[in-house]
């Protein structure tokens, strides 16, 4: 295990939203001031000598591969002073606005390729190696993931979705109850390629279970959706890809 870093990614998109909602009711300035000292917090938190912001801008390269990726947001409202927030963090705290993709890439992409740290609440970026950061709830606190811990978790997610940004997985299909023992056997495995074999074959027999009229080229091509809008990019310009041939 590495050294913990002394260079963070922060996930701005958290901070601007948690503070807007909490300064729902306080003037523009309170808000100001409020996102100034959660960022201070989450700086001490990690330890870091330097830190960058990153905020999720337009034009996410993955509306490209499925439509309604996070269409389930559209009626959300937004805090009042969210736009302040942010024009704070840009002109102030030097945030890096991140367009074509969302801010998540930007941090999993400084995590593997610099050996930053990454500061978030968002479970998702426990799919990229690394140091990572917590600043409340139950996970509070500092935890480095391994590459292949990191693998796990990308393809549990392959097999549960990801609700919050509309992304279907079998958990519809088996209920709560029966995912636990579907994902179990991820725990054993240490390859992409391995792990890819077992998710394919777990929607497989769902299929088959269903009577469903889907063949193996159809099953690929929706894990190869549900992949590429899971997946947090390594590396600048990465689309994820099946890590095996079909068989």
């Amino acid at each position: 295990m590495s050294d913990q870093p002394s260079i963070w990614g922060i996930d701005a998109d958290i901070i601007a939203y948690s503070v807007g909602f909490a300064s729902e009711d306080d003037p523009v300035d309170e808000a100001i001031l409020s996102t100034r000292s959660l960022t201070q917090a989450v700086m001490d938190g990690c330890s870091c000598r330097y830190a960058q912001l990153f905020l999720t801008g337009k034009d996410n390269y993955r509306h490209e591969y499925a439509t309604d990726y996070k269409g389930n947001r559209a009626d959300v409202a937004k805090p009042r002073h969210l736009d302040a927030i942010k024009e704070f963090m840009v002109s102030t705290l030097d945030a890096i606005v991140s367009d074509g993709q969302e801010a998540d890439d930007e941090l999993g992409i400084h995590a593997v390729q610099e050996g930053w740290g990454i500061a978030s609440l968002d479970k998702d970026l426990d799919g990229v190696p690394g140091w990572h950061y917590v600043w409340k709830g139950k996970r509070e606190g500092l935890y480095h993931v391994s590459e292949v811990e990191a693998d796990r978790f990308f393809y549990t997610q392959m097999l549960t979705g990801d609700s919050t940004d509309n992304i279907q997985g079998l958990f519809n299909r088996t209920g709560k109850k029966a995912m636990p023992a579907i994902k179990a056997p991820l725990g054993e495995l240490d390859s992409p390629a391995d792990m890819y074999k077992y998710v394919l074959s777990v929607y497989m027999d769902a299929v088959a279970e269903r009577n469903a009229p889907s063949d193996q080229a159809d099953v690929e091509r929706w894990l190869l959706e549900q992949g590429r809008c899971l997946w947090i990019r390594r590396e600048a310009g990465q689309i994820w890809e099946p890590p095996c041939p079909s068989e």
